[in-house]
């Protein structure tokens, strides 16, 4: 017996979810995504002849894969899950041709559901209308959807407000159990001193009367408590090789329970480092404290949380290692333990808490396209060995007015940046993300000035391309490493061991030799662990344990 699988698909999730002035809203609008992922499928089927706990396939992450008896039972649902889908979010679904899944080739069924997802993603057909009146208004929030209401968005203010913008409220003012209460329970989930936790203010629905102290409004506030400066961190993840491996399904049951899985495994990789953070925090201050990580977005493979920035990297690092274990176990129990490695690429922006949430995550996503370019580069690169995609950290602080660091492209740069998440990996193309946090604790004793005059002194490396001047800028290293074990012997040592361990056969003793892709150059990792020295602190160790002399 043939069916026919349909597969639709969300469009540009990201944009539509950072379409609000808000960070609450984001979260209301990740809310949205899951309710409608969950319930309106479910709802919908019934009526084409489905039964949702047979023929649902995937609905989560934006992303649907559902089994009908007729081609046109598939079609006439596809056009009112898309239509629901821009009532309820103001976004777009591209729904598919259904292809026929006869019994036995499942498979090859949704590899042609794929392709056909593809091609519809590529070219729209029919006419779309946009609308329009004679006087309309702009929505107050997003400043592009059209103002269907003018009501209270916050206490004693009004503002136009457009369709998707009012659902994306109204996900905030229920509350936002629905999307944080699984991963709550993940962080909670065995540890009892822990049961009561949550986040101040998350579970009281209402109309707005809860903004204030503790209420969903300060979600930046308390994550910026936790660093002097007010600084947060955006983590961004993203799982390598999905496709592949969806692909890889050959059965029903098998997409299904991968579907499934892996948003447990990115909550789980999510709550873990969290939990350790707690109890670091709680025997620092001696009380229960609230979860200090917000998801942001989490569907799929997709992660974007707000995160402490002091323990920024080591959480990044920590997310890797559970996201690698949890997933393999988790291909290991559906059969396709031996199909692919399992490793996820990882960003950390540090920034400001008023810096703009959106420009966060755009540059975000410029340094995780180049964390999972080095996660594939040991696949792809003839002149690496096949080791399989790996895991990568990389991340960006934003200091002051600068917006992004400009990207080095000279001989000799002042980073390593990314690295890989665990050791193991050849020196050549990248070091492991741990050197740098043992580092930051061996250097602890460094004094302030000295921090910011070898900070100095590598912020011209880029401009080295004559042994002459090569010449002068390790002399001058020398001297500065030579004031620095008149301060501390130690330090003096750490570092002159760093700058020596390159070896002789480099140009210069400090630089490393660095195969990216194609390309080579030469870079070091201690300007990034300047960079990045207030953020650098290991999860598990308490902050006193990093105070040194200044």
């Amino acid at each position: 017996m043939s069916r026919f699988l349909l597969a639709a698909e969300a469009d540009k999730i990201q944009d539509l979810l950072f379409r609000s002035s808000h960070l609450r809203e984001v979260v209301g609008g990740s809310q949205l995504l899951v309710r409608f992922c969950e319930k309106v499928p479910k709802y919908l089927l019934p009526r084409y002849g489905g039964d949702p706990d047979r023929d649902v396939i995937i609905h989560d992450g934006g992303s649907f894969r559902i089994l009908f008896d007729e081609r046109a039972q598939a079609e006439a649902f596809g056009e009112e899950l898309a239509e629901a889908y821009r009532l309820v979010t103001g976004g777009s679904l591209t729904v598919a041709e259904p292809v026929e899944a006869p019994d036995g080739a499942f498979g090859s069924s949704a590899f042609l559901a794929n392709e056909a997802l593809r091609k519809a993603k590529r070219w729209r057909q029919g006419w779309h209308s946009p609308e329009q009146m004679p006087y309309l208004a702009f929505c107050a929030s997003c400043g592009i959807g059209l103002a269907v209401a003018y009501q209270a968005y916050h206490p004693n203010e009004e503002q136009y407000l457009c369709s998707s913008c009012q659902n994306k409220y109204a996900e905030r003012a229920r509350g936002f159990k629905d999307f944080l209460e699984p991963f709550r329970r993940e962080v909670v989930e065995g540890e009892p001193e822990l049961e009561g936790a949550g986040w101040p203010g998350y579970e009281k629905p209402g109309d707005g009367s809860q903004n204030g102290p503790n209420g969903p409004d300060d979600i930046l506030e308390n994550i910026a408590a936790y660093d002097p400066r007010q600084y947060v961190a955006y983590l961004l993840a993203d799982g390598n090789d999905m496709g592949t491996v969806f692909s890889k399904c050959v059965e029903i049951e098998q997409m299904r329970e991968l579907s499934k899985g892996l948003g447990r495994v990115i909550r789980r990789a999510l709550a873990i480092p969290t939990k350790e953070l707690m109890k670091t925090t709680q025997r620092e201050n001696g009380q229960n404290l609230s979860i200090p990580v917000w998801p942001l977005i989490m569907g799929g493979d997709d992660l974007f949380a707000l995160i402490p920035a002091p323990w920024a990297l080591d959480f990044a690092r920590r997310f890797c290692e559970v996201y690698e274990s949890e997933m393999a176990a988790l291909l290991k129990d559906i059969g396709l333990a031996d199909e692919v490695r399992p490793s996820v690429s990882t960003a950390v922006v540090i920034c400001k808490s008023k810096h703009p949430y959106s420009h966060a995550h755009e540059i975000g996503d410029a340094r995780l396209k180049e964390a999972k370019r080095l996660g594939k580069q040991l696949t792809l690169c003839e002149k690496q060995p096949k080791t399989g995609p790996r895991s990568t950290v990389n991340f960006e602080v934003v200091l002051g007015g600068r917006l992004a660091d400009t990207v080095d492209s000279g001989e000799y740069r002042s980073t390593l940046r990314p690295y890989f998440a665990t050791s193991g990996g050849p020196e050549e193309s990248a070091l492991s993300i741990t050197r740098l946090l043992d580092l930051r604790r061996e250097l602890r004793a460094l004094p302030n000035r000295r921090l910011a005059e070898l900070q100095q002194l590598f912020d011209h490396a880029p401009r080295l391309s004559e042994k002459d001047e090569l010449n002068s800028w390790n002399r001058t290293l020398n001297r500065l490493l030579e004031r620095i074990e008149r301060f501390s012997e130690e330090a003096g040592r750490i570092l002159r061991r760093l700058m020596e361990e390159p070896g002789d056969k480099w140009p210069g003793k400090p630089w490393r030799y660095v195969i990216r892709g194609s390309g080579h150059w030469y870079g070091h990792e201690l300007p990034d662990l300047l960079e990045a020295w207030d953020f650098a602190f290991r999860v598990d160790k308490l902050r006193s344990e990093y105070e040194g002399e200044d």
